[in-house]
This record gives C-alpha cells, structure tokens and sequence, in this order.
C-alpha cells in the first residue's frame, strides 16, 4: 500500500467514513480545513495520489484550495475529487474548471466515492508514467529529425514511425489504449486498398495510400491541447466542454501545419486534411465546418469511418465496446454519421476483413444499448 490519499472535510465523522471506504486500498492523510490542506500540498504534494475535498469549510474552503493547485501547478499532479452538499450549479462549474476531476452532491454512496477515487488515482498515475516515456520518445524524436535530412529513404521511414508515436502520445493521454493507431491505420489501408479496386479513376495510387495510412496515425494529434478536465471525462460534455473538444480538429490541423523541414508538403497537407475534416459528415451534419459530400477530401473520408469504426468496437472511458455485427448496421444505416456511398460501399466489401482486425485486439465487453442521436464517436 503505497498510494496515499488526503481527506479535506471539517466534518470529523465525515473524514472517519470516507478514511474507513479508502484505507483497504490507500494511506490516508487528513486535514479539517482547506488551508491545512495547502500547507499539506506544499510539503507532501509529491506523495500524495488524489485528494476528496469538501467544498464547504470554515478557514479556507474548497475553491480556495483548487485556485492554489491551479496556481502552484499541483492541479496537473494529484486528481481531485470535490464532494459538497450544496445545490447551486455555478460551485460545479466553478471547480471543474479549476481542474477538478470529478464532483459529487453529499450524501455519497461509499461504493461511487471508492470507484471514483480509484479510477482518478488509475488516470493520473498512468499519464504520469506514460508522460515520463513520452519526455523520452520526444528526445529520441528530435536526435532522429536531425538525421532525417541526410538521405530521403530514412525521411520516408521515419516519417511513419513518427506518426505513430505522436499518435500514441495522444492515445496514451486520453487514456484510451494505444492499439487505437494501430488499428484505425489498418483499416485506412483496407478501405485505401478496396477504394483504389473499386473505382480505378480515383487519386489513389500505392504510393498515396502510404501516406494516407502513415498521416492517419495522427487524426487527433489535436487532442494534445485538450484539458484533462475535458479530455478525460467520464460522463457526457456540457456543450461548452463539447465544442472545446472539436476545436482539436482545427488545433490539429494547425500543429501539422507549423512543422517545416520535417515531413514532404504532400504528407503535411494529408495529416492536415485528416486532422482537420475527419469529424466531417457526407451530410454536412459534422464539424468543423459542416462541409458536404466531396467537399470533404478523400484521405479525410476514408479515416473517418475507420476512426468511429473502432471507436464504436472498442472499450472507451465513457462506453463498452458494442458487437461487431451492431458496429457494421451502425454504419451501414446510419446510425453512426453519414458517410460517402462510395466508402460505405467498400466497408461493406471488407467487413471480413475489418472484423478480422477487430478479433486481433478484442475487448473483453460489448454493449447492445439503443444509440443517442447526439454521440459523437471520438
């Protein structure tokens, strides 16, 4: 037991239940006031895991606690978890986006506050590793971008492994597994391959689908400049939450397009393309821009369907993985966004093969529910 957790309520009985949900699996430390806790913070902050908050205490409340994490940077460090039995809206408001990551109306279930504090704790303490393997993979990545310049073959090959790593980071921060990439690449390539097949008088060549293939892996490379209070979530966005995660689309997009002397015009505008129109529907019902049919580049088509096919088939923070066969009628009918005739064509052909892909990195659970016309498949 080397997780410690500190407890922040001036209700004595209070700290007592909550120290007897969590001390089976933590260390508990306790303050009776927010600016005991701060002192807490300032001298223990690195061994601390995360933090159950009242929000309402004499010498120093909750607020007065989260504005010092936010100002000292601790905020990024230790998850906090804000119980209070007040109603209003705006104290919900007002701690998440002072970086709370989670808030709960008193009385609490013992069971959400055990679940809640552990998933917290979890999150944090992978993105804390993952961020450490990141800091390494971004110094590898900055030596290997100096040798880049020597000879074309090696800029050709690195570029994919670039990609991928990059978009692993992404995956890796929004605590989804890293599979991710590499799964919607191979279904880019199957649909690439198919398209390329089915209508001989398209832009696809082999050499095309490469790039589209290898620029894929970085479809959300935009997410990088998400907050963690929206990125990782578990419950549905507010609508202001939603639209600052589709900005990632534009925010993407604009990363790919700062980058010089690293990646050809040719593979920047792909990334840029798939960065930036992938959430865009054949309708005209998606973002960023609401652009219709063929408007939509193709790279960008194709890597969409890929992207909400595996969203929909795998296991995400906010959902179980639904069925194979509930996946392909998703889209299919749908159900999932509208997506061009001519790729839905193709998906139909290949669905043996995307379910093969599919079976390869298999979860464990699926989910049959009846879907909200309002999700978007992230």
């Amino acid at each position: 037991m080397d997780k410690t957790i500190l407890i922040v309520d001036d209700d004595d009985m209070e700290r007592q239940m909550i120290s007897d949900i969590l001390s089976e699996e933590y260390n508990i430390m306790e303050s009776e006031c927010g600016n005991d806790a701060i002192k807490v913070i300032k001298e223990r902050g690195n061994s601390i895991s995360g933090i159950v908050l009242d929000y309402m205490m004499p010498d120093g409340n909750g607020l007065d606690v989260l504005k010092y994490m936010k100002a000292s940077g601790d905020i990024n460090k230790i998850p906090v978890l804000v119980l209070t039995g007040e109603k209003q809206s705006d104290i919900e408001s007002n701690c998440l986006e002072l970086g709370a990551v989670d808030y709960m109306r008193k009385p609490v279930e013992a069971i959400l506050i055990k679940v809640r504090t552990h998933n917290a704790c979890e999150i944090y303490s992978y993105k804390k590793d993952l961020e450490a393997q990141v800091a390494k993979q971004m110094d590898t990545l900055q030596k290997q971008n100096r040798l880049l310049t020597i000879q074309a073959e090696r800029i050709k090959k690195s570029k994919e492994k670039m990609g991928d790593v990059l978009g692993s980071i992404v995956e890796y921060r929004n605590v989804e597994s890293g599979d991710h990439v590499l799964r919607v690449k191979e279904f880019t390539r199957i649909l690439c391959r198919c398209y390329m097949e089915t209508y001989p008088d398209s832009e696809l060549n082999n050499e095309r689908i490469d790039t589209i293939v290898s620029a894929s892996a970085l479809h959300d490379i935009g997410k990088i400049s998400i907050p963690d209070s929206v990125l990782l979530k578990p419950g549905r966005l507010t609508e202001e939450e939603y639209e600052l995660m589709k900005s990632h689309t534009i925010r993407g997009a604009e990363m790919l397009e700062s980058v010089d002397g690293v990646w050809s015009e040719d593979f920047k505008r792909c990334c840029a393309n798939i960065c930036k129109y992938h959430h865009e529907k054949y309708d005209g019902a998606g973002y960023p821009y609401g652009l219709e049919g063929d408007e939509i580049p193709l790279e960008a088509q194709i890597v969409a369907l890929a992207d909400v096919y595996d969203a929909l088939v795998s296991e995400r923070i906010y959902k179980k993985a639904y069925s194979l066969d509930k996946a392909f009628h998703m889209i299919t009918n749908g159900d999932a966004g509208v997506f061009s005739p001519k790729v839905i064509e193709c998906f139909r052909q290949t669905r043996e093969q995307f379910e093969s892909v599919s079976k390869k990195y298999a979860t464990d659970t699926v989910e049959e529910e009846t879907i909200d016309d309002d999700d978007d498949y992230e």
